[in-house]
């Protein structure tokens, strides 16, 4: 980093990498900024050895989670005095009043000896969020010569007058620093930050820094990668401007900026790589990328250039992007969170309209047949689910009950069981064959599914009262489960693969004597519900239930309370991981 050119009173900022390869650079600059301010070579070797001292304590002792935090360097010089101060993440010490030289064979103790020697008042003031080493020395009365009557001498009184015009400047340009600020922050009120926002105020920033050209880069939320948001100022006509750039990019300073939470300069001793995006705008001149931070969370990169590399931004200008640049980050992540709660909350109102929808799809109540009688049950994982069943009269004494599992959950998976339970009701011919029916319904979803890259489960079950049958064909299903008044239970092996798998799939069907019993079909979201041990509920369990009602005679909805109770206690109030539905079917012989 280049440091601003040398005034009777100036001030230098820098952020610092918690890394103790970066010190020595660090220090190195800072002796050519005390230099530039016209301090001697021994007052120049002393602050030298006090920061690198100072410096080496804030990184070694520097708690573990604050490391990607930078350290914050202050220089100060006035005509009679300097002053460092270092702002660090440790855990803190008291500071000894006057520390005394460790043993030889001591590991610590000598930096604050040390720093102790070459300064001429130091102290240490620990903060909740971090600490303040603050270092003083006195310049010496040769450094303001005057002249032997006691008049001031002509140089003098051509640098009071220079530090005038600087100081009056400095107060010009914060006054119009802060009108801006305040224009800034009313016109955001709002909570949007637009792009043509975004051009207006780069421009206006580039107007009070002085600065060439300004680039911004907004870091994208799920990638993580920095994209062009707005640019002002001259345009080099670099094509790579535009990409975008990885975190982890070694060559950019805007992605080294990002990764280490600091600004990163650019002058004629660092110039940029080729690589780097940047490296057409900024030729060789100077700069500073500066990241945009809210809660310790990357929302973007501010980078200003002047095409001068012998003129780099002095303090003031560097305080003028910190606090546009903060005010901005903060602006744009509460924007951020603004459109977030926008779109959840019209995410919200569409799944519950959709939620509406669905319930008012699935039937309120279930045809029936002589001695027959059904009762089901469905809940949703969220709002929206995508199991589906429903039960359709099929002709004289017939009853077509299907049941069926999208995969996955939300609005796609309920938007494919509409389309599904539209195409069931759509062919009553071939309620009374299952497997055919199957067939059908797959041609026709086929393409949908396979593009969506989604499938379908499902059951089939035809229940003949006249010719006292059941007929079940299923597609990827779990199996269908009688049970008889013994309390046998059976698990119906017909099956195919789901829909929207093979095109042209066959779906085998299965028939049997169907006079009396208990029958369930059912999704798996009932026996893959899980205990807060993460145990699965499992289908001998279900089994079991089903297996005591036939001996007992109980009836549908009585099978289908002890089913739902089953799933309350075993669950525990734990969220459920998955849409569940059922369908219990009892049948009775006539006397």
């Amino acid at each position: 980093m280049t440091l601003p050119p040398a005034i009777p009173v100036a001030a230098c900022l820098r952020d610092v990498p918690c890394d103790l390869t970066a010190l020595h650079a660090v220090c190195q600059e800072a002796r050519q900024f005390f230099g530039r301010a016209g301090l001697s070579e021994a007052d120049v070797d002393a602050w030298e050895i006090g920061l690198m001292e100072g410096l080496a304590n804030a990184v070694k002792y520097c708690r573990p989670e604050s490391r990607h935090r930078p350290i914050r360097v202050d220089l100060m010089v006035a005509p009679e005095w300097s002053e460092a101060r270092i702002n660090d993440h440790t855990a803190g010490f008291e500071w000894p009043e006057k520390a005394e030289l460790p043993a030889v064979d001591s590991e610590s103790g000598r930096g604050i000896f040390l720093i102790q020697q070459v300064t001429d008042r130091s102290c240490y003031l620990r903060g909740r969020d971090g600490n303040c080493l603050v270092m003083f020395r006195h310049r010496p009365a040769s450094a303001t010569p005057s002249s032997p009557s006691g008049a001031p001498r002509s140089d003098e009184l051509r640098e009071a007058e220079r530090t005038l015009e600087l100081m009056t400047e400095e107060l010009a340009s914060t006054y119009e620093s802060l009108s801006a600020i305040f224009r800034f922050s009313s016109e955001l009120q709002g909570g949007v930050v637009s792009e043509e926002f975004l051009h207006r105020w780069l421009a206006q920033i580039q107007d009070i820094t002085e600065a060439d050209w300004v680039v911004m880069r907004l870091s994208d939320r799920s990638s993580g990668r920095l994209r062009m948001a707005a640019k002002a100022g001259r345009d080099a006509g670099n094509g790579g401007l535009l990409r975008d750039i990885a975190p982890s990019e070694t060559e950019s300073v805007e992605a080294r900026a990002a990764r280490q939470q600091s600004d990163i300069w650019f002058d004629g001793s660092a110039q940029l790589v080729p690589e780097d995006p940047l490296a057409t705008l900024a030729g060789d001149g100077c700069g500073l990328s500066h990241p945009l931070t809210a809660n310790e969370a990357v929302i973007g990169v501010l980078t200003l250039g002047r095409d001068d590399g012998s003129r780099p931004f002095a303090a003031g200008q560097v305080s003028v992007i910190h606090t546009f640049g903060d005010f901005l980050g903060l602006q744009i992540r509460s924007s951020q969170m603004h459109d977030e709660e926008v779109r959840s909350r019209i995410n919200e109102r569409d799944l519950e309209i959709a939620a509406n929808l669905q319930q008012a799809l699935l039937p309120r109540q279930l045809p029936t047949l002589p001695g027959t009688a059904l009762a089901r049950f469905y809940r949703s994982a969220r709002q929206v689910g995508g199991d589906y069943y429903d039960a359709l009269p099929a002709g004289e004494g017939g009853l077509l009950l299907a049941v069926a599992d999208v995969m996955g959950k939300g609005l796609p998976a309920a938007l494919f069981a509409f389309i599904f339970r539209s195409l069931a009701r759509s062919r009553p011919d071939l309620a009374s064959r299952p497997g055919e029916f199957l067939a059908w319904l797959n041609q026709q979803l086929f393409r949908e599914l396979d593009h969506a890259e989604m499938f379908i489960t499902a059951q089939l079950v035809f229940l003949d009262s006249v010719r006292g049958e059941i007929r079940a064909a299923s597609a990827g299903h779990p199996p269908l489960l009688t049970a008889n008044a013994q309390g046998e239970v059976v698990e119906w092996s017909a099956g195919g693969p789901p829909l929207g798998i093979v095109q042209h799939a066959v779906f085998p069907e299965e028939s049997r004597a169907w006079t009396s019993g208990h029958a369930l079909m059912f999704t798996d979201g009932l026996i893959e519900a899980r205990n807060p041990r993460g145990e699965l509920l499992g289908i001998d369990t279900v089994k079991a239930v089903l297996a005591e009602a036939a001996r007992r005679g109980e009836s549908a909805g009585g099978v289908q309370e002890r089913l739902e109770g089953l799933l309350r206690d075993f669950e525990q109030e734990a969220a459920p991981a998955d849409d569940t539905a059922f369908i219990v079917i009892t049948t009775q012989t006539p006397r």
